[in-house]
């Protein structure tokens, strides 16, 4: 017996790719509105280290607390980014039959993923910033009125202390 099978060859349709601008465009407006400001956040505390640089050993540059502040809460807004998409992600699941697939799950664990990155790279550059920038007032700080004041010596705060 000779089977033969005759199956048309059809061209399958490539399924449409994720990319890092699909995930920004496609996001939650809140979620969106956190990325927007991590990116401005992040290309600000550049400009402010990068100008920064430009000015003499010992001089205070500008935009420290800025840098600091980013420090601390780049992150943070990240991470509140990330866990907004992930809640909203829950709640659209929890009403959905049946549950989705992981392919349709990708692009919320993505946007949740860029938040904390952007989070991350924000709090990076204003602590690089930052800690270099602050290396360089050194000179400054050694040189104010606590370097002007002569220096106790230790027998002298010992007997102060007593």
């Amino acid at each position: 017996m000779n089977y033969e099978c005759h199956l048309e060859k059809r061209p399958v349709p490539t399924p449409p790719t994720l990319t890092i601008i699909d995930v920004f465009t496609h996001a939650k407006p809140i979620v969106m509105l956190v990325f927007a400001g991590l990116i401005l956040a992040t290309a600000y505390a550049a400009f402010l280290y990068i100008g920064g640089m430009a000015t003499r050993r010992g001089e205070r540059p500008r935009g420290l607390a800025f840098l600091a502040a980013l420090a601390a809460g780049g992150p943070l807004i990240g991470l509140f980014g990330a866990a907004y998409g992930v809640l909203d992600m829950c709640i659209g699941i929890a009403n959905v039959r049946p549950a989705p697939t992981v392919t349709v799950l990708a692009p919320g664990y993505a946007e949740a993923a860029l938040s904390v990155a952007l989070g991350l790279l924000a709090g990076a550059v204003a602590v690089i910033g930052d800690r270099h920038l602050g290396m360089r007032l050194e000179p400054l700080a050694q040189s104010g009125p606590a370097a002007a004041a002569p220096s106790a010596r230790p027998s002298d705060l010992a007997r102060v202390i007593a």
